[in-house]
């Protein structure tokens, strides 16, 4: 015992000479016996056993995919169904993605819902909201493997209800041009009347603009990978041009259904409205002398592709006598004698989308 201390007297276990080198030799011995383990190969395994256990996992694996998949479903449908349940849920997928549940972030996500409370409540916000959803889970649909054929009467339905919602914004913009007029006159809004220029517009709404696979419900949900394969599709909601151009029209073509051209005369009217409204002479001349012939020529490049060569043809001498000065001329020509020559008799012209305006 050394000044007293017992802990000289009797050393920790560990610190034993003896028991050091006791511990020693355990080590080696089990250095040795580890080293002869991996220096060999195991027993053999069961090839049969190994395919049931993997096959098993995969299936395992697959049902908890199907009952994840059908629990989205459920959610989006159930949220989809009206312009209420679409911007509730809509408000719950901000909170969680972009308010994170912490105490400061609730506050600041009810600074939020004050600050776009109008904007909440606008029926254009709120039929964004619900288009949004429906056309998301018709984009899940797809990219599960549901064919055109199957969506079609869906997706005619979808656009149908872009074109009622976004009705209003044609007598909102009317309100913003007379309420303009009025103040160019020295009229001012009476106080407590909400001016023109804050009604929301239907088409400026992101979540019809922008892409539903990488939307906040996906975002919120994590279901991003579901959208991997996606093909010969649209993933913007409000986008109509892409929605036929990518899906419908080659539907239609292989189906040589006449809606392919019911299509083109709705866009030559639509095109047409659009360079009226804007009250410039060059604008209306242009639309005239080059926009509507190049539709026109797309139109009956699809009335050969569904079947009606003759007519197509004819619209097509038509355009190339009516419009000599065009700058497509020497491509129209061409593609004519292309089919007029013994190779192209039967020939189909490949369809082409729209110009950009």
């Amino acid at each position: 015992m050394k000044n007293g201390s017992l802990d000289n007297a009797y050393p920790h276990p560990c610190l034993d000479p003896m028991r050091m080198r006791f511990l020693s030799c355990v080590i080696c011995l089990a250095c040795i016996f580890c080293q002869s383990a991996w220096g060999q190969d195991a027993s053999a395994l069961d090839p049969k056993e190994m395919a049931a256990l993997l096959r098993q996992i995969k299936e395992t694996r697959t049902a908890a995919e199907k009952k994840t998949m059908a629990r989205v479903l459920q959610d989006f449908r159930a949220a989809a169904a009206t312009n209420a349940s679409a911007i509730a849920f809509y408000q719950q997928a901000v909170g969680a993605t972009q308010y994170g549940g912490k105490a400061h972030d609730a506050s600041e996500f009810q600074d939020w819902s004050k600050r776009e409370g109008e904007k909440l409540k606008s029926d254009a916000m709120q039929n964004a909201a619900r288009l949004h959803l429906s056309y998301l889970l018709l984009t899940i649909q797809r990219a599960g493997g549901m064919t055109t054929k199957q969506l079609e009467p869906a997706l005619t339905a979808h656009i149908a209800a872009l074109t009622a919602a976004g009705a209003g914004d044609g007598a909102i913009l009317a309100r913003r041009e007379k309420a303009q007029d009025w103040r160019d006159v020295g009229y001012r809004q009476p106080k407590g009347v909400k001016p023109p220029g804050k009604d929301q517009l239907f088409w400026d709404q992101d979540l019809i603009n922008k892409g539903v696979d990488g939307g906040i419900f996906v975002q919120w949900y994590g279901v991003e990978k579901i959208f991997s394969d996606l093909k010969d599709w649209e993933t913007s909601p409000g986008n109509v041009d892409g929605i036929f151009q990518k899906t419908l029209l080659p539907y239609y073509r292989q189906i040589k259904d006449s809606r392919v051209i019911t299509y083109w005369d709705d866009k030559i009217a639509q095109e047409a409205q659009k360079a009226s409204d804007t009250g410039l002479s060059f604008k209306i001349d242009q639309f005239n002398r080059m926009t509507r012939p190049q539709l026109l020529w797309k139109r009956a490049q699809d009335m050969i592709a569904i079947g009606q060569r003759n007519r197509g043809m004819g619209e097509m001498m038509a355009l190339v006598k009516n419009y000599p000065d065009h700058p497509d001329l020497n491509d129209w020509i061409s593609a004519l004698e292309g089919m007029l020559s013994p190779s192209g008799v039967g020939a189909t012209p490949a369809p082409e989308a729209p110009p950009s305006n």
